[in-house]
């Protein structure tokens, strides 16, 4: 078995993956038609210009227009519900037994569904799709920075009411520049009291300021922490805090937190000690699954495949998702993957 084949073939753990970042092109054209929502193409190599970003992406506020599209046609119970579980098929087709899914439910009440609907659509699709596919994990509501306070602080509350029901974790995403997590901090605070575990975008977009307040808020998973390799003191503080970095270095290179994929610093924290897993962020925008990623991992940036392996325990281990489920999980990942090196071992 070679290198390749390896990577498709051991179980993985994936905890940055946005919903809205992750429809497939087909279903994006097909939702249009049947709500009638107007597209840019309606041939489908056209569409996915408007989809998949790109090396020549120039920021995070443009890689964040390619969630627009999506977004548009992701607004009724049946189109949440068909999303996340092709999600789940898509997952379980790479390998992925444990996910956690993210989305800002107050992206889709456009046309009058109430957060409670949104939030009921998504768990009733990843529901059947975990019993379908064979997954576990669960679901993240996210925030929005460019969101009034008090509207993110009524999503905490509503997310509250299904935090047994296949809510996780409550989570700030968008553009950095000028919305500091600091301005969200009642909705942070009855998150934490409802139960949900806290994760935040952070140093992806902004510096190593933003990761600060991050931590500040009470996040103990950031989405990217990339730019935390700015200022050594930040650095400090998320080993001794044991702050996890859930990284996605192909988003990472194409909103340009770093300048090139080979200059992505996940290798470098791996080896410093701090805690560092691997995701896609958003499989179609990006244009990748998490088996090429792991690739990418070891071929551009340069990990060893134990390092890459040991990126993926650790996203197992610092899943929301229930400890028991985990521990088992655990378990049988490092079987599989023990049986899979003696394979590789042997050519």
């Amino acid at each position: 078995m070679d290198e390749a084949a390896y990577l498709q073939a051991i179980p993985k753990a994936e905890l940055h993956l946005h919903l809205d970042g992750s429809v497939r092109p087909r279903t994006v054209l097909e939702l249009a038609k049947q709500n009638g929502v107007l597209l840019p193409s309606d041939d489908l190599a056209k569409l996915r210009d408007f989809l998949e970003a790109n090396d020549n992406t120039a920021s995070l506020v443009e890689y964040i227009t390619f969630f627009e599209l999506p977004i548009a046609v992701l607004q009724t119970v049946p189109a949440l519900e068909r999303a996340t579980y092709e999600l789940c098929e898509d997952l379980a087709k790479d390998n992925v037994r444990y996910a956690e899914i993210r989305y800002g439910p107050w992206l889709h009440v456009q046309h009058g569904l109430s957060l409670t609907d949104v939030i009921r659509g998504v768990l009733s699709g990843w529901s059947q799709g975990r019993k379908a596919f064979g997954l576990e994990g669960g679901i993240i509501v996210t925030a929005l920075r460019d969101m009034p306070p008090a509207q993110n602080l009524a999503l905490a509350q509503v997310a509250g009411r299904f935090v047994n029901d296949g809510v996780l974790g409550f989570d700030l995403a968008g553009d950095e520049a000028g919305h500091p997590p600091i301005l969200h901090e009642d909705a942070f605070r009855v998150a934490r009291s409802l139960g949900m575990n806290i994760t935040i975008h952070a140093g992806e977009a902004a510096g190593p300021e933003s990761v600060r307040q991050a931590i500040a808020m009470g996040a103990v998973r950031l989405g990217h922490g990339v730019r935390a390799q700015e200022d050594h003191e930040v650095i400090a503080m998320i080993k001794e805090d044991g702050i996890q970095l859930d990284m996605a270095p192909t988003s990472n290179a194409q909103t340009k937190a770093i300048r090139r994929l080979q200059d992505h610093p996940l290798k470098r924290f791996y080896e410093r000690g701090i805690k560092v897993t691997i995701s896609t962020d958003s499989r179609t925008v990006s244009d990748i699954t998490l088996t090429r990623e792991l690739e990418n991992a070891i071929r551009v940036i340069g990990c060893t495949p134990a390092q890459v392996w040991a990126m993926n325990l650790q996203a197992l281990d610092g899943g929301f998702g229930d400890k028991a489920t985990r521990g088992r999980l655990r378990r049988e990942f490092v079987e599989t993957e023990a049986r899979l090196r003696q394979a590789t071992a042997r050519g």
